[in-house]
């Protein structure tokens, strides 16, 4: 139990019960007749001292006393009282504390946990802004929240660009008092609660084919389609100057670009050594951002279901050109509502990109800023610059691993972390260069981003409809060659 002790304040008022040493036994008393003889005197007071005290010690403590408490000295076990004081709060707390029900992600003091526990997490992070929290999965035990930041790689290109993240934060409670503690950050995108859904996105394990289209809604548009053509399992390089000259040429001409979104991956970037069909163009690059910025695009598939529908009878207009030396400004005022360039089978004169040379090459430039990776490559782009140095420094291998080691020797600063890309990167050359510098980087030491249970695979698989979806050696240059253009110091070695 406690020990109860009465103290008075200095200077205070007196208390309402004045302890026994402070009486004056010379004070006459209530009731009290003529003066006692000395002996009877001091018996009689003795006597009722004694009754005072007796009556004292039983008397109960009124609610409405107030008992002041001072500072403990050294010898008071005042730790003790303050351990008795912590338990029974736990344990009214505990009593209110069910770990199973979904956590407030609204609670401001979550909320400011969780801004603090990204900054401290992510230092070569510069956060802009940050989104409300919202139930993660579990919602009893996460919160997915959106940012917007800038790595200071991205600020070197452009101060005021940001990009856009959500996380998904594991959140533990304290079984007795309830408090919250952040246990873990997700990786990239792994909050998806927390993403603003985009108009019309769907959760399907696979985009729904579009709707059909009504006679007047496919006449109102205006369509240009590549037929054939030898750049089919090409080099990824021979195929993107192609297509470019293709949506240049429907951006000038303000046509909807009929494209086959499929491609055939050729054989330089695959593990058989084969060339392999069955590619997306959307595991590449982002196709999303090529509608928006450049020309609309259409599968190929849907169009000529639709074509069959509405057009094929006569319908609606169509003009054909076969030869790939008819320049663009020709035709530019047609009214057809389908041009055709049919392209023969004699290699190298039916590549796409011819139509963009000679006198049209004046008004096809092609859209190269339209060109951007595949957010899913993006990601693990990001999650590998955010794993260095947040100024580091890039060499690009196009020769030999010899020329590699002269150049490194002769022009980088060993003291600063340094990616090393190229296709002539393999584990064994590395290795022995990480045994002399030990700061040296390259893609394949990050092969968690892309192994099965990786985001990138799940989202890809997702893409696919429910089909895996290996990462193949163009995506590995890709993704290799844009954290190259990220480093600070970016040096090439050529053959």
């Amino acid at each position: 139990g406690f020990a109860l002790g009465v103290y008075a304040r200095p200077n205070s008022e007196p208390s309402q019960i004045s302890p026994p040493s402070t009486m004056d036994p010379s004070r006459p008393l209530l009731g009290r007749g003529a003066f006692l003889s000395s002996s009877a005197h001091a018996a009689a007071a003795i006597i009722l001292i004694a009754f005072l005290l007796l009556t004292l010690l039983r008397l109960p403590l009124s609610p409405s006393i107030s008992i002041y408490t001072p500072a403990p000295l050294a010898s008071t076990p005042h730790h003790h009282l303050q351990h008795q004081d912590h338990e029974d709060q736990e344990q009214e707390d505990a009593s209110s504390c069910d770990l199973s029900s979904p956590l407030d992600c609204a609670d401001p003091r979550l909320f400011h946990l969780m801004m603090r526990s990204a900054i401290d997490a992510f230092p070569a992070v510069h956060f802009a802004r940050f989104g409300r929290p919202v139930p993660g999965d579990p919602p009893s035990a996460s919160c997915d929240m959106a940012w917007r930041a800038r790595t200071n790689a991205s600020a070197s290109a452009s101060p005021t660009a940001t990009t856009k993240d959500y996380r998904r934060f594991a959140i533990a409670r304290d079984p007795h008092t309830c408090a919250y503690s952040v246990t873990s950050i997700g990786d990239y995108h792994s909050g998806p609660n927390a993403r603003k859904p985009r108009p019309g996105a769907s959760n399907a394990t696979a985009a729904p084919p579009p709707p059909p289209l009504s006679r007047s809604q496919f006449a109102a548009a205006t369509y240009l389609s590549y037929h054939g053509g030898g750049d089919r399992c090409k080099l990824m390089p021979h195929y993107m100057r192609s297509l470019l000259c293709a949506l240049a040429e429907a951006r000038y001409l303000n046509r909807t670009l009929v494209l086959d979104l499929s491609l055939c991956l050729a054989a330089s970037y695959t593990a058989a050594g084969m060339p392999e069909e069955g590619k997306r163009l959307a595991f590449y690059f982002d196709i999303d951002h090529l509608r928006s910025s450049v020309v609309n695009i259409i599968e190929e598939r849907q169009f000529w279901e639709d074509w069959d529908r509405w057009g094929a009878q006569g319908q609606l207009g169509l003009r054909l050109i076969e030869d790939t030396r008819v320049a663009a400004t020709k035709f530019s005022k047609a009214k057809d509502t389908l041009i055709v360039r049919k392209f023969g089978d004699v290699e190298p004169g039916n590549y796409w990109y011819h139509v963009c040379e000679g006198e049209a090459e004046r008004v096809l430039p092609p859209p190269r800023h339209a060109i951007r990776l595949a957010p899913s490559l993006m990601s693990i782009v990001d999650d590998i610059i955010l794993s260095m140095q947040q100024d580091f420094d890039s060499v690009h291998v196009g020769g030999s691993v010899e020329d590699l080691i002269q150049r490194i020797e002769d022009g980088v600063d060993v003291g600063r972390q340094v990616y090393i890309a190229g296709e002539g990167i393999n584990t064994v050359s590395m290795e022995v260069l990480k045994a002399k510098y030990n700061n040296l980087r390259y893609l394949d030491e990050f092969q968690r981003l892309w192994r099965k249970d990786s985001k990138w695979f799940l989202e890809m698989k997702r893409l696919n409809g429910g089909v895996p979806v290996k990462f193949d050696g163009y995506m590995r240059e890709l993704v290799d060659r844009e954290v190259f253009l990220k480093g600070k110091k970016k040096v090439e070695v050529l053959r």
